[in-house]
């Protein structure tokens, strides 16, 4: 298993990928979008996005959107990370994979300067991303507007 950096000929099992955990949705129209999101947001380096390359078929990815805050005294680049899409193909489940690629992304991340990553996460997930190091915060309010 190789674990790797995405590049633009991922981008259409990106798409996939992002369609599968977005199927609660009606996305059928969003392929265009979606394209246009990872091929720009690779190119500009806002996204990070980190692959499980199983012999040239990509079987796992975690996202990163990056994006500057203010600095502050635990942070003082002010660079955050927001984890997000992650996704694994169901025959590869229970087999360590997205917590090793968690974790070469984590490094990667840490070399370009950011130490800090949030995520949402599932209860079911919650316990992984414990065992790597992530603590359960607080205090988070959201709006649709």
């Amino acid at each position: 298993m190789l674990f790797r950096k995405a590049i633009t000929t991922d981008i259409p099992q990106l798409i996939e990928f992002r369609k599968i955990l977005l199927s609660h949705e009606d996305n059928s129209s969003m392929d265009e979008t979606f394209r246009n999101y990872f091929d720009s947001s690779l190119s500009d380096k806002s996204l990070v996005v980190w692959v499980a390359d199983d012999d040239g078929v990509v079987v796992s990815t975690v996202c990163f959107c990056l994006c500057r805050f203010a600095p502050r005294f635990d942070n003082p680049s002010g660079w955050v990370a927001y984890m997000t899409n992650v996704f694994t193909i169901p025959n590869y489940h229970r087999q360590g994979i997205v917590s090793k690629l968690v974790s070469e992304a984590i490094d990667d991340l840490k070399v370009q300067g950011i130490r800090k990553i949030l995520l949402h996460s599932s209860d079911m997930a919650k316990p992984m991303y414990e065992s790597l190091g992530f603590v359960e915060g607080k205090n988070f309010m959201s709006i649709n507007i």
